[in-house]
């Protein structure tokens, strides 16, 4: 039998685990299909439809949305690591960086608060937030508008926050750096090493130009982005 193909049992718990692959072998066979069915039906070839059954390749964010529109179980479905034994996926936390699709699935979820949220922000592995309206540069309230840019002369400063309200369970933290884009022209981007677990708010930050030219700055415009990591355990109360 395949190493793919093997229960095994989850450490914290009794449940009798199934790798994905023996699952679909066992929805293949409900649902009366075979290995030649399925590859005409998702248009890969049938070498790879053997190998994700016998756990020799991993299911793909594009191969999940095609086996969830064969066995009408969603993409996210078929995206889990292991299945119990009565065919519900079994969670698993994972210590990390979230890619894109695990901030959306997050905030979808409600694990992570996010407000406004925007699906177009988001990148590879973070998720950009967008400069508010207040600032406060050479000992002054500024309020920016997003149709008339500010210039940020080189060597000037000033701190704000993002438009963006966040909010994080007790098992991740946010790292906020800036964007690629800016940083070329000389914005730099600064603030504490971490948003911290169970932070609630618009997370801060101080803009400093050590460029040569004046950066036009917008109120709504896209101006740092954060990462968020979940942590391998609930931190203790400090």
């Amino acid at each position: 039998m395949a190493a793919g193909s093997r229960g095994k049992t989850d450490p914290e718990s009794t449940i009798m685990r199934t790798s994905p692959g023996a699952h679909l072998r066992a929805e293949l066979r409900r649902l009366g299909l075979d290995q030649v069915a399925v590859s005409k039906a998702t248009g890969v070839s049938r070498q790879s439809v053997n190998n994700i059954i016998n756990g020799r390749q991993t299911i793909s964010r594009a191969m999940a949305g095609k086996l969830g529109r064969l066995t009408g179980h969603g993409s996210d479905y078929w995206l889990s690591e292991w299945f119990s034994e009565s065919g519900s996926p079994v969670p698993t936390a994972v210590a990390g960086v979230l890619v894109n699709h695990q901030i959306a699935r997050a905030v979808e979820d409600g694990i992570l608060a996010i407000e406004p949220f925007v699906f177009g922000h988001l990148r590879g592995a973070s998720l950009e937030l967008t400069l508010a309206p207040s600032v406060l540069s050479g000992g002054r309230i500024l309020t920016l508008s997003p149709k008339r840019a500010f210039a940020l002369r080189p060597g000037c400063a000033l701190s704000g926050g993002t438009v963006e309200r966040v909010e994080l369970p007790l098992d991740h933290i946010g790292r906020l750096g800036g964007l690629a884009s800016l940083a070329a022209a000389g914005l730099v981007l600064t603030g504490p090493l971490q948003i911290a677990p169970g932070f609630k708010g618009a997370p801060s930050f101080a803009l400093f130009n050590a460029g040569p030219a004046a950066i036009p700055l917008r109120a709504g415009e896209p101006v740092a982005a954060l990462e968020i990591v979940r942590l391998a355990a609930i931190p203790d109360a400090t």
